[in-house]
């Protein structure tokens, strides 16, 4: 039986690919603070093959229980991993709320790190398992009107190239997606000036897709759009004014 857990189910890219993943025949485990909304995906045709609940990641008791339920419907079985859920919050460092920066931090960083803990035992369990860490195309450098979202998404790259080594002894494989902004209800949250030379032309369907992509592939890491691949490219061999440079041009950034 093949199976895969995702957090942050109920919408947005962890719903599609919650949908992609029941298509390809696995057991779905669908996660979320929504648990009204599980409970429908539960009930309806897209998940014939499925169980969930509520799971809130910035809760330990509550990933536990989380965990240990998808255990209980599976035999153990932890084929795939998907650390989804995540928020943002876009606007200016200073014009930002302490509560929305702690939100980022709560959630994208403190929810990502205990789910790959707490997870830790059961994928070691399962042979050839995977864990998915959602990150974005800004951990490739510091975004402006995404300073601390954009920190949160470098520390998931960096939790994922550390764990990718660590736990290869394990038989775990892990991977990082790196969208840039997409077109669905997150990406409607970035500032306006972020699009303006990086137009918009993803959407979650597409962070699916290379999702499900990434479960038969080798590669650690997947960056989103050719724009993003480019930038990539050039930002390793420019000096660090050049870099600050390109990305205030990628972001239109206004003094």
């Amino acid at each position: 039986m093949k199976t895969v857990f995702i957090t942050g189910a109920a919408s947005g890219i962890g719903l599609l690919t919650a949908k992609l993943f029941s298509r390809k025949g696995y057991f779905v485990g669908l996660y979320d603070i929504n648990s009204d909304e599980i409970q429908k995906l539960l009930l309806s045709d897209d998940f014939p093959n499925a169980c969930g609940s509520y799971c809130d990641v910035t809760k330990n008791d509550s990933i536990k229980d989380a965990l240990s339920h998808f255990s209980q419907h599976t035999q153990g079985k932890f084929g795939v991993l998907i650390n989804n859920a995540g928020v943002l919050s876009s606007g200016l460092f200073e014009k930002l709320s302490s509560e929305q920066h702690q939100f980022m931090i709560d959630i994208n960083i403190k929810g990502c790190t205990n789910v790959a803990q707490f997870a830790h035992p059961y994928l070691k369990e399962t042979p050839n398992s995977l864990m998915i860490n959602l990150c974005s195309a800004s951990s490739i450098h510091g975004i402006p009107y995404l300073a601390v979202y954009s920190a949160t998404k470098h520390y998931v790259n960096g939790l994922s190239e550390a764990l990718s080594i660590e736990w290869e002894k394990d038989g775990i494989r892990v991977v990082s997606i790196k969208p840039p902004v997409l077109n669905n209800k997150m990406g409607a949250c970035v500032h306006p000036n972020l699009t303006k030379k990086m137009a918009v032309t993803l959407d979650s369907e597409d962070v699916a897709k290379l999702i499900l992509k990434a479960v038969n592939d080798t590669k650690s890491s997947y960056l989103l759009s050719s724009k993003t691949k480019v930038w990539s490219f050039i930002n390793r061999f420019l000096s660090q004014n050049s870099r600050m440079g390109l990305v205030k041009y990628l972001s239109s950034f206004e003094k």
